[in-house]
């Protein structure tokens, strides 16, 4: 990978992470507020180099990227509120919700 592309990546996940800190804080919605922005930016930042042969890995790591930082948020919602959970089964459940509202946002 490219400098460009790995600053490209970096910067990206620097803005995500700051996007998932505003949405833990605001309590965003999913399907109304967070994903459609959370895909812009994404999209955004992927289409600003274009030109570049990593474009589209460029878009699939910050999308990876997003799904870990959301899983990790849905585990620790689901331990507030059960004291046991199946950690497996809920990991599963944040990354199945995360791929279905990401594939179904229109930007």
């Amino acid at each position: 990978m490219k400098k460009n592309d790995e600053e490209a990546i970096s910067i990206g996940k620097s803005i995500i992470k700051r996007f998932f800190e505003y949405y833990e804080a605001e309590g965003l919605d999913d399907e109304t507020e967070f994903f459609p922005i959370l895909k812009i930016i994404i999209l955004s930042i992927a289409d600003g180099f274009k030109n570049s042969s990593q474009n589209e890995e460029i878009e699939k790591e910050l999308k990876n990227y997003s799904r870990k930082l959301y899983s990790y948020l849905w585990l620790l919602h689901a331990r507030e509120d059960e004291e046991e959970i199946d950690e497996e089964y809920e990991q599963r459940e944040a990354i199945s919700n995360f791929e279905k509202i990401y594939r179904e946002v229109k930007v």
